[in-house]
Formats: C-alpha cells, structure tokens, sequence
C-alpha cells in the first residue's frame, strides 16, 4: 500500500469513526428526553448539548474563510460552548450514576480535555494568546490528527475529534452496554493519542522562539521583493470580497510582488480577462506571478497524462499571453500536491512539460515588450523534489528560475531549519545563476498559535534575504481561504504575521535592517 492510499484509508476512517460518534450524541441526547427518570439536568444537557451538536459544526467548519464564514464570526463560540456542554453532561452523567466509572471516567476526561483544546482555538481565533499550556494542547491535537488520520491536519480545520456524550441510563448486559463500553474505548484512545503527542508539541511551539532575534540582510543591489498571494485559487473570477481585502492588504503592507493562483478551470478567457483588468489598475512597479494550480484535479488515468499535460501547456500559453506576467510557474508542487491529485507522474514526465511550457511561454512573449520567465516549483523536498531541482537550475534547462515553499510542520521551526538547510544545500551545489524564489512561505496558526505563523515568516525572511541567489519571498496568502493558514482571518482581523511582512518589505525598500 502506498503511503498516500495509507493516509487515504486513515482519513476515512477518522471520518466514520467522528460520524459514529455524532449518531451516538444524538441517540444519547434523544433518550434523555424519552425516557422517564433521567435527572432533570443531565437531561437538560444532554437534549441541549445534542440540539447544538450538529449546527455548531456546521459553523465551526465553515467560519474558517473569508468567502463563507463572515456571517458567521459572530456565533464562532457555538462550537466550544458545545463541547463544554458535552463536558458538563458526561459529569452530571458520572455524578448521577447513570453509567460505571470506567466508562464515564474515560468520557469525562476525554470531553474536558476537547473542550481545553477547542476553547485554545477560539481564544486564537479572536486573537486572544491563548498562553503557552492551552497552546501545547492546540499543537498536540493537530499532531494526534495528522499522524493517525490526515497529515494535512496542520492547515485543515476539516479533521477534528468530537465530543462524546455519556450514557443517561443505567447499563444491562445487551449489546447497548457493548456499544457504551466502544463509545469508553473511542474516548480513551483518542485522549491517549493527544496525550502521548503533548512533549513533541511543547517542543513545537517553543522552538519558534529563536526567530525573534533574527535579522533581515539587505540585498547589495536592492533587488530582493517581499510579496504576497492573492485571491483563492481562481476558477472564476475573483470575487469583490477578495478582490477588496487582498489587494487592500497588498497597498498597506507594500507588497513588491503578487502572486495569483489558478486552477484549469480558471485558465479560461472570462477568469483572464478579468484578472488582467485587475492587475491593470494595481501592476505598476510590482512583480506579478501567474501559478498553475493543479491539487483540486481528478485523477489522471495513466494512458491520458500525456495528453492532460499538453492541455496544460495550453493553459500555461493564454495565461502569458492575456494575464502578462513577469513570471509564470506552470505547475505547483508538481511532485507533491499536483501528484496526489492527478497521480504519480516520474520526474522526466514533469521535466518534459516544463520544458513544453516554458517555450510555450516564451514563443508568447516575443511579440511583447516585457518577455514572460518561467518558474519551476519545487514544493517538497524528498529525492525526486531534489532531481528537478537539480534540472530546473541547470543551463540546459529552459525555464529561467526556481522556487520553493517553506513551512514548518508537526517538529516547528526544527523542521523549517531542516527544510532550509537542505534549500542550501541545492544552491550550493547547483551555482547556478537563474534566480531562486520563495514562491510560498508561512505558518500554522491553527496548530501553533498566531505568533508561530509571525516568528516563522521572519525566520524564513532572515534566511532568504541573506542569500544573494533568493530574489524574493511571497507570503501565503493574503487571506484565510479554505485553510486557515491567511495574514488576515475570516473575521477580517489582520494576525501579527501581517506586521511581520510590512516591516520586512519597509526595511529592505529604505535599507534598514
């Protein structure tokens, strides 16, 4: 089994598993108000806590983008009053005596410890530092989800745990006692795994301690550019809510250089057009970088990829043509998230498109007074990101750059540190003089805190201003879009990583340091 069928088949689980769980809540919440005898306040709780359940997911999952959750910031602490509910049930439950102590002790603990998780998150929601305790508990929750379901659990609130209501009736011997004592287990070992996650995460959240004496170098020639993606990623138009905040946000922080995203769908000549009129009133001095986005495709069968690549090439030729970027980078994290999407493509496959893109690009600028470069993308940094790399720096490559990504992940800023130690090594070892980008670089607020995200982004700002190889860095992104991962949350709130960026493009544009 490969390693993305065995995260494929954890995910799904995890999924049934959290649905088994809400089905048993809202049993539990409906035979507290069916049968006689239940104390009047576990059954108050339990009907209220199951009447609240399903609707306050529904808002915790959907208030994380600026695009569906504005409405919503509002009623944003339904989610955590919720699981206190839960908590409160699972205790008057234990207290009553309405279920054993085994099991009752494993639910009780289990819901108070999601309900310290949960209420950490709102408090960094509405940026409030939760403190450094709640923050470890935050960063042990992600960790336990991205190691057992989904490890993309750092960037995505879709992967959770949910509370689990204690039994309002005494047990029997039948299989309802068998279904309790499975609803224990759950509660159980999901509190084991957050548990058994607490050191690593300490160990994350304070290692992005050593950023903050960092300091940015300026480049001799001035010529390094702080940036900043904007917009979703386009299969339509942007939209006047989008268009609104990032390019606002862009204005205020002095941005050097835009980046915007698009999908294939989005390589149509409405999406185009739209956007060229946009960057119309906004390009003047700034870098603009066209990237095709390919993580939300289908599944590619084998015998059609190399015809999907040539409609890629395609797409690749009208953006240069209509949008006129100075850059364009034909695939994102081709090895990474475009492989996970359309399939595993070998590396010479991918060589072989960039190559087609690039003098696709390049034939479409000739007749324009500024020529379209081309960027690849290395988005990971296993063996294979390694080799095209390798390839793309080379002279007898066409494209005219390279670019990478920098995030933590589950280790914090120790992973980044790897991650940008091997980035030197490439450098080192390839001397070449085609020019290397930070395409995107940034942090977790949802599993390390806000002020993570802020410390993180300045250590990568110090690192890639003191190389002279690296141009420039784009933050992403300007807004919460899907994941939560933005400068500026669904709330409109800007996070502390904004300022970050503005001191940075203020200090290389005037020679400060």
């Amino acid at each position: 089994m490969s390693r993305l069928s065995a995260w494929h088949h954890l995910a799904t689980a995890h999924l049934v598993l959290c649905a088994l769980v809400l089905i048993w809540d809202l049993w539990v919440a409906g035979r507290a108000a069916r049968v006689q005898g239940v104390p009047p306040a576990l059954a108050f709780l339990s009907a209220l806590g199951g009447l609240l359940l399903l609707p306050a997911l529904v808002v915790s999952l959907i208030s994380t983008s600026l695009l569906t959750g504005a409405a919503l910031i509002s009623i944003a602490w339904i989610w955590p009053a919720a699981i206190a509910l839960a908590t409160a049930q699972a205790a008057s439950s234990l207290a009553n005596r309405r279920t054993s102590v085994p099991i009752g002790s494993a639910i009780l603990a289990f819901d108070f410890l999601l309900a310290l998780i949960t209420f950490a998150h709102w408090l960094d929601f509405v940026g409030v530092s939760p403190g450094t305790p709640l923050l470890t508990l935050l960063a042990a929750d992600r960790n336990a989800i991205a190691l057992s379901a989904q490890s993309m659990a750092l960037v995505m609130p879709w992967f959770l745990y949910v509370p689990i209501f204690a039994p309002v009736t005494p047990g029997r011997p039948n299989a309802r006692m068998l279904v309790r004592g499975v609803m224990a287990l759950v509660a159980a070992a999901w509190l084991l795994l957050i548990v058994s996650q607490i050191p690593s995460a300490a160990r994350a959240v304070r290692s992005y301690d050593r950023y903050t004496r960092q300091r940015l170098q300026e480049h001799p020639d001035s010529d390094f550019v702080v940036g900043l993606k904007v917009f979703p990623t386009l299969s339509d138009p942007p939209t006047p809510v989008s268009l609104t905040s990032d390019l606002g946000l862009a204005d205020s922080i002095g941005a050097g250089a835009l980046t915007i995203y698009f999908t294939p769908n989005g390589a149509s000549a409405a999406t185009l057009d739209s956007v060229e009129h946009v960057l119309d009133d906004v390009r003047r001095s700034r870098v603009v970088i066209a990237a095709l986005d390919l993580s939300e495709e289908g599944r590619v069968p084998p015998a059609a990829v190399n015809s999907y690549l040539r409609d890629r090439v395609a797409d690749v030729e009208r953006i240069a043509r209509r949008v006129h970027p100075d850059f364009v980078v034909p695939v994102v994290d081709p090895n990474g998230a475009a492989a996970h999407a359309i399939g595993p493509i070998p590396v010479d496959a991918w060589e072989a498109y960039l190559r087609a893109a690039s003098e696709a690009a390049h034939d479409d600028s000739s007749t324009d007074s500024a020529v379209v470069r081309v960027l690849a993308h290395v988005g990971g940094f296993n063996a294979a990101d390694s080799v095209l790399y390798a390839w793309s720096a080379s002279a007898a490559s066409p494209v005219d750059g390279t670019s990478l990504s920098l995030f933590p992940w589950l280790g914090g800023a120790a992973t980044l540190d790897a991650r940008m130690r091997i980035a030197d090594g490439w450098i080192r070892t390839s001397r070449s003089p085609k020019p290397v980008w930070v395409l995107e670089a940034g942090g977790f607020p949802l599993a390390h805190g806000e002020e993570s995200q802020a410390r993180a982004l300045r250590g990568v700002l110090a690192w890639a201003t003191s190389r002279a190889a690296i141009k420039g860095l784009i933050a992403y992104q300007a807004s919460d879009y899907r994941v939560p991962i933005g400068l500026r949350t669904a709330a409109g709130r800007l996070r502390p990583a904004a300022d970050v960026l503005r001191r940075a493009a203020g200090e290389l544009q005037h020679g400060g340091s």
